[in-house]
């Protein structure tokens, strides 16, 4: 008997083939690490098939966002190099995301907004404030 089981299976299996990829080049940019990315991505993309039906129902994109950023900042901290993710550490972390997709990575503006489920104008504001708030910091780094 085929159900929605193979329907679900099936569209996991497609979100994950498009994302597994910018997954890691983000984590590897935030810990440095390979392995440690791959192993962190994994984690972040069983815990979102488990909440398959449940992101389906909300925004999956912005869903699984969370849920890698979360795995990814948990694994900075077990880090034994806590100087890779210094833009994390300056920004508040949709800017910080925005301008590691954007700036670091070189994804075009429209595929870092679907990555992080963020509507391309509210990327933008993301990648602005990074710049902006940057700039003032190091304005006031200087003597």
């Amino acid at each position: 008997m085929s159900g929605p089981r193979p329907a679900i299976a099936l569209g996991y299996a497609a979100f994950v083939q498009l994302r597994h990829r910018p997954y890691e080049q983000y984590a590897r940019a935030r810990l440095g690490d390979g392995e440690a990315s791959r192993r962190v991505v994994e984690q972040a993309l069983r815990l979102t098939e488990l909440s398959w039906a449940a992101m389906l129902a909300a925004d999956p994109a912005a869903f699984a966002w969370r849920v890698l950023g979360k795995a990814v900042a948990d694994a900075a901290a077990r880090s034994p190099h806590p100087g890779t993710d210094s833009l994390h550490r300056e920004l508040p972390a949709r800017a910080a995301d925005a301008a590691i997709l954007h700036e670091r990575l070189g994804m075009p503006a429209c595929t870092a907004a679907e990555l992080m489920g963020l509507a391309e104008p509210e990327l933008q504001v993301e990648i602005r404030a990074a710049r902006r708030l940057l700039a003032e910091r190091r304005g006031n780094a200087t003597p």
